[in-house]
């Protein structure tokens, strides 16, 4: 065999066995990981906007009109349709976010922040005429908090019989077909940006929950976000895997798949509909670049079943 020809028949063998190698450590070294991202890139979480009707009125009739339209749920064609019908919206006093069911219990996964007031939202509003309306709703709460708080003091045990101001009573969830539900209880992630929902009046037959998938994709496959941008419901909008970051003890996706106030705690899932991860943060001033929590960390988290 001619020198030259020996040595691309070498280069050859070497590239395949390569490659091999490469596809044998997909699972723990996934294509494009980086180190870790750190707070001072800018990294925010997608705190949801308030939606105001009023500001879109082109969009008035249609959202008004949109639950009374959809059936039982909305009608399911492929994967992507299966994965909004299990996506939810998730209203509170200081904005909205999204959510989705993950077990036959009807118990939502979204983010810590979406249900869980922070002071530092209050200090950043920009609007204005907003924050009167957000300080009394706070000025209420913290006035029934402490009303109650001197209740339970003076009754200690009786304080389960006595119907009492929960600050539970500000969130509701809305399902893909109108259905608006009540939180029973809600469970926080200490490790993660994440909370785990729990409604009053669930029946386990209306929605499939949705499937994890805790594989890696590489980078360039497809991926889709589901959620309520700017209040606009069961919104679905695609992507790519951009990449793989650390950040603390987890493990976030990067996609271009554009991720907006109001899809906070919403599913990004792949072209079979399964979760690869909670939409959670964005990089300041930039596009482009959004973040989600690896569906790994969100079903280890939440002890949750069901993974492939």
């Amino acid at each position: 065999m001619p020198e030259n020809c020996r040595i691309r028949t070498i280069a050859l063998l070497a590239g395949l066995a390569a490659g091999v190698m490469l596809r044998g450590q997909k699972d723990s070294m996934p294509a494009g990981f980086e180190p870790e991202l750190r707070e001072e890139q800018g990294l925010a979480s997608l705190a949801g906007e308030s939606f105001d009707p009023a500001a879109f009125p082109e969009l008035g009739a249609e959202t008004a009109a949109l639950p009374a339209k959809m059936a039982a749920a909305l009608p399911i064609y492929n994967p992507i349709e299966q994965a909004r019908n299990a996506t939810v919206f998730i209203r509170t006093p200081w904005g909205s976010g999204s959510g989705f069911f993950v077990d036959g219990r009807g118990r939502i996964v979204t983010n810590r922040h979406v249900v869980e007031y922070d002071q530092d939202q209050l200090d950043k509003l920009k609007d204005p005429d907003l924050l009167p309306s957000y300080t009394q709703i706070l000025q209420r709460r913290q006035a029934e908090h402490d009303k109650y708080q001197a209740l339970k003091e003076r009754l200690q045990g009786q304080l389960r019989n006595i119907d009492y101001y929960s600050p539970l009573a500000d969130l509701q969830v809305v399902l893909a077909d109108g259905t608006e539900l009540g939180i029973s209880d809600v469970a926080f992630s200490d490790n993660f940006d994440l909370a785990l929902l729990s409604l009053q009046g669930w029946t386990p037959e209306s929605v499939a929950p949705m499937r994890p998938n805790f594989r890696f994709l590489d980078q360039g496959d497809k991926v889709y976000t589901v959620g309520c941008p700017s209040g606009l419901r069961h919104t679905v909008t695609a992507g790519i895997i951009s990449g793989y970051r650390r950040y603390g003890d987890g493990l976030l996706i990067q996609t271009d798949a554009p991720i907006n106030p109001g899809n906070s705690g919403g599913p990004l899932i792949d072209s079979r509909g399964r979760v690869i991860g909670v939409n959670s943060m964005i990089i300041e001033g930039t596009e482009g670049l959004g973040f989600a929590i690896a569906a790994r960390d969100v079903w280890s988290e939440f002890n949750l079943e069901g993974a492939d």
